[in-house]
C-alpha cells in the first residue's frame, strides 16, 4: 500500500511464453467472450470450454496465455477500458465533500447491475485462485486504497483531518462494505447508501473532534 500511483499495476498480467505469438484479435475475442458469459451465466457456470467456443478459439489457446479461469475473468474485467472508477478522491474543496464524491463515484459501480456481475465473478475467481486475488488487490483494491490515503494524507497535513487516524482502516471500511454489498447479492444498494457510513467514519476523522462527540 505504500505507493501513490492512481495507474492499475500490470505487474502481474499474464503473458505469452517466448516463442509464440500472441494474436491481438484472438485475445480481445477471448476477454470479450468473457465478459458476455460472465454476465449471461456468472462465474460459477463458466469454463474455459465455453469462452473458446464463444470467442472461435482452441482451448490449448487460452491455456497458453492465461493459466486458469479465474486469470481470464480478472483480465476480461480489469482491462477492460474504464470498467470501474479508479480515480482517487478530487482535490477540489473540503475533504469531507471530496470523499463523498469519490464513494458515490464507486457506489454507482457497485450500483450497476452489470458492473457488480463483474465485481461478483472476478471476487469468486479471487476467493479460488491466489494469484487471481493478487491481480484484483494490485489492479483494483490497491488503486483506490492508496488514493484515498494519499487524500486524506493531504487533509491532515492542511488541517482537516486527525493526522493520527489510521487512515487505511478507514479505506478499508468504505471498500469492504461495498465489497460485501457485492458479494451479498444486496440489490438495495444505492449512492446514498455509503452516507450513514461517511456520516461516522468522517465525524471520527475530524480534526476539531474531542472525546464525547
Amino acid at each position: 500500500m505504500s505507493q501513490s500511483s492512481n495507474n492499475p499495476s500490470t505487474s502481474g498480467v499474464s503473458r505469452p511464453s517466448p516463442g509464440r505469438k500472441r494474436s491481438e484479435a484472438s485475445r480481445i475475442a477471448i476477454l470479450a467472450a468473457t465478459r458476455e458469459l460472465v454476465a449471461e451465466q456468472g462465474y460459477e457456470k463458466l469454463s474455459i470450454g465455453g469462452i473458446a467456443a464463444r470467442a472461435g478459439v482452441g482451448k490449448d489457446t487460452i491455456y497458453r496465455w492465461w493459466p486458469s479461469k479465474g486469470m481470464v475473468v480478472a483480465d476480461a474485467v480489469l482491462e477492460e477500458a474504464q470498467p470501474f472508477h479508479l480515480a482517487p478522491p478530487p482535490q477540489s474543496g473540503p475533504v469531507d465533500e471530496d470523499i463523498r464524491a469519490w464513494a458515490h463515484a464507486l457506489a454507482r459501480d457497485f450500483a450497476d447491475p452489470v458492473r457488480v456481475g463483474r465485481i461478483r465473478a472476478v471476487t469468486s475467481a479471487a476467493s479460488e485462485d491466489p494469484a487471481t486475488a493478487e491481480q484484483l488487490y494490485e489492479r483494483f483494491t490497491q488503486v483506490q486504497r492508496t488514493g484515498f490515503i494519499d487524500r486524506l494524507r493531504l487533509a491532515a497535513e492542511a488541517g482537516e483531518v486527525r493526522p493520527d487516524a489510521d487512515f487505511g482502516a478507514v479505506a478499508d471500511a468504505i471498500l469492504g462494505s461495498l465489497m460485501y454489498w457485492a458479494t451479498a447479492h444486496r440489490a438495495d444498494l444505492r449512492v446514498e447508501s455509503v452516507d450513514s457510513l461517511l456520516d461516522v467514519l468522517l465525524r471520527g476523522l475530524r480534526a476539531d473532534r474531542t472525546d464525547g462527540q
